[in-house]
């Protein structure tokens, strides 16, 4: 077997939720991607994002096992000797840039396409254009396309725009290694052109999918600064597409990505749950519950309300929803390990000590305190169920009480 397909729930990070590139291990026994648990710890955080036990930088252990288990599991590129003798010499970046900056405005779709191309396959031509200006250009002209957007033709023009800009900003495939933003002072004007872009795109616009996909991969890349800069706008449009995701489809796991990427930061989660993040995730999991989508889409769902929960503020948005516990408990121990490990997490986040009664009652008569119990008896991870039993051992002389919850139980595994 040549892919990830058959194991990447056991290869996938429980905070990015992507397959790992250099899994290490805290002392909880939980393997994480560094590049993810790094930027966890960099964001502020102490704790394990499972487990909630202390955890710093030093505690990590490269886990060389695993990698090596992930990069057997790596598709391999095939060649033959008719690729080598075929290929073509790569077109000077030189000739490209002079035509991309002296064409009419916009240039022609060939001369976007031809920069895009010679972009993504060297990188010393894509660096080249980069400090000659090409991407600022490119950017400017897929905010000038996006506002004036009313034609077919126009919609193939920012396709191209977008194009040559994520050629320029972001190389690197997604399963063998981690995407190469370019420099900060950079990617901060991407980032910002991109969310131009989107808020002036009508929904349903069908470039919308490449612009979140293009949001995506530049805040998954992007440093500290660069995520402390983003704007509420595009908290906003990120949310809109979850929203509109009956209308265009293909926008809203990327956009849960972007979301995700940029809740590690404190400020970044506020805005998130101001846009209604909170909302539109709890939506998503009800739609993925009912049939509507798949596991992918409910672990980023849970991911980002792991992630939101963080902040009072995203608590109070779960438990407002009519749904969100509910829906939370109905999906743990159905989906995957990660999906667990998350939901857990918002279940000890939405009933930690400074939970109200009524959220309390609406887990017991929701069926998540006997989920919770669940987990205690099911094959899960010893850390998932330590958060279980933390949860239940708090509240236990409430919701022994309870009509709706097993006195037995509660005392046989607490």
């Amino acid at each position: 077997m040549e892919d990830l397909s058959g194991m990447r729930h056991h290869l996938t990070c429980p905070i990015s939720l992507q397959p790992m590139q250099d899994p290490v291990t805290a002392p909880t026994g939980i393997t994480y991607d560094r590049r993810a648990i790094e930027r966890w710890l960099a964001a502020g955080h102490a704790t394990c994002p499972v487990t909630g036990q202390p955890l710093s930088l030093a505690d990590l252990t490269p886990n060389h096992t695993l990698r090596r288990l992930i990069q057997s599991w790596r598709p391999r590129p095939t060649s033959s000797p008719a690729d080598v003798v075929t290929t073509e010499p790569p077109r000077q970046p030189e000739a490209l840039f002079q035509n991309l900056m002296l064409c009419s405005c916009p240039p022609p779709v060939g001369v976007l396409r031809e920069a895009a191309e010679v972009a993504s396959q060297s990188d010393a031509a894509r660096r080249y254009m980069v400090d000659a200006g090409a991407l600022q250009r490119a950017l400017r002209l897929a905010v000038s396309c996006a506002k004036h957007q009313q034609e077919e033709e126009g919609s193939h023009e920012l396709e191209a725009c977008l194009g040559l800009a994520r050629a320029l900003a972001i190389s690197g495939d997604e399963l063998r290694s981690p995407p190469l933003l370019v420099a900060d002072s950079h990617a901060h004007d991407l980032v910002d052109a991109a969310t131009d872009v989107l808020v002036a795109l009508a929904p349903g616009d069908a470039a919308r999918a490449s612009v979140v996909e293009l949001l995506d991969r530049a805040t998954e890349a992007a440093g500290q600064a660069v995520l402390e800069r983003l704007r509420p706008e595009l908290f906003r449009a990120l949310t809109a597409a979850v929203c509109d995701r009956g209308s265009c489809p293909g926008a809203a796991r990327p956009a849960l990505r972007a979301l995700l990427h940029a809740c590690p930061v404190g400020r970044n989660r506020a805005l998130a749950v101001e846009a209604g993040a909170a909302h539109e995730a709890v939506e998503l999991a009800l739609d993925a519950a009912a049939g509507a989508g798949g596991r992918r889409a409910t672990e980023l769902a849970l991911a980002l309300l792991a992630e939101l929960c963080a902040c009072a503020d995203g608590r109070a948005a779960v438990a407002a929803h009519p749904a969100g516990v509910a829906v939370v408990a109905r999906r743990l121990l159905r989906v995957s390990a990660a999906a667990d490990a998350c939901a857990v997490r918002v279940l000890a986040a939405v009933a930690g000590r400074a939970a109200g009664p009524e959220v309390l009652r609406e887990m017991a008569r929701v069926g998540a305190v006997g989920k919770l119990c669940c987990v205690l008896q099911a094959d899960c991870d010893a850390a998932v169920k330590d958060a279980a039993r933390a949860v239940l051992r708090l509240h236990s002389a409430v919701w022994s009480g309870s009509p709706c919850v097993s006195a037995y139980l509660l005392s046989r595994y607490l």
